[in-house]
């Protein structure tokens, strides 16, 4: 079974510019993705978009041996891009300093990945989105390890959501995840008919300040490679 996550560091172009990036992976958009790269206002979101996809693309073709050039992309009804006629599926995330793309061909996989170090109140987050089993044990949880019990969390939730394919139409608080055991573990409430045997979670630190989850609707655990992204 594939499933690997391909990595890319964003700090390894730290010393390029717009204008060094676009000479060397602009020509692997389409012109209505060269479009879009160029509607944000600000520089380090138009570098990421055009990252994200000389990303997807560049690793694709690593498994098809298709010039990437080549790929032509549809959207899914809740914006999910695809390739039709694949025989594995591909999921990307992207956070400060940090794009992954999950290939698996489990289907629909999902993947999130978060910067840990961000501001925020975690604690007020977790009220308004998390289950409450969550809820209690990030309350028991010592200060100094509930910033990354909160990130696991989040990017669990997030990774099943993007599986799933439906957003946030399914409510975050009506599933929650176990911790205790050697991989994540979910549960549902009555407002989601899902099966929780059909999952299999990962966590993975991918650096001191990036934490990453995977989901896979796959019928036995499945080892996570990791990949460094070979722009």
């Amino acid at each position: 079974m594939i499933s690997d996550l391909h990595l890319l560091r964003l700090d390894r172009f730290a010393g390029q510019d717009e204008g060094e990036l676009l000479a060397r992976y602009g020509g692997l958009l389409s012109p209505d993705e060269q479009e879009r790269q160029m509607r944000p206002t600000m520089e380090k979101r138009r570098r990421e978009v055009l990252l994200t996809r000389a990303l997807v693309r560049t690793v694709l073709s690593s498994y098809t041996g298709a010039d990437p050039r080549d790929w032509r992309f549809d959207i899914g009804e809740r914006g999910r891009p695809f390739v039709a006629g694949l025989p594995f599926d591909f999921n990307l995330a992207h956070t400060e300093g940090m794009i992954v793309c999950l290939v698996s061909d489990a289907p629909s996989p999902g993947v999130d990945v978060e910067f840990m170090s961000r501001r925020g109140k975690l604690d007020e987050v977790a009220e308004h989105f998390f289950a409450a089993p969550e809820c209690e044990d990030l309350r028991r949880t010592a200060e100094a390890e509930k910033r990354r019990r909160f990130f696991t969390y989040w990017t669990l939730k997030e990774a099943y959501i993007k599986a799933r394919g439906l957003g946030l139409a399914l409510p975050l608080d009506a599933f929650w995840f176990a911790l205790e055991g050697e991989r994540p573990v979910i549960a549902f409430d009555h407002r989601i008919e899902d099966d929780p045997a059909a999952w299999r979670f990962e966590t993975l630190a991918l650096s001191g300040d990036h934490l990453c989850s995977v989901a896979l609707k796959a019928s036995a655990p499945t080892a996570i490679q990791l990949i460094e992204a070979p722009l």
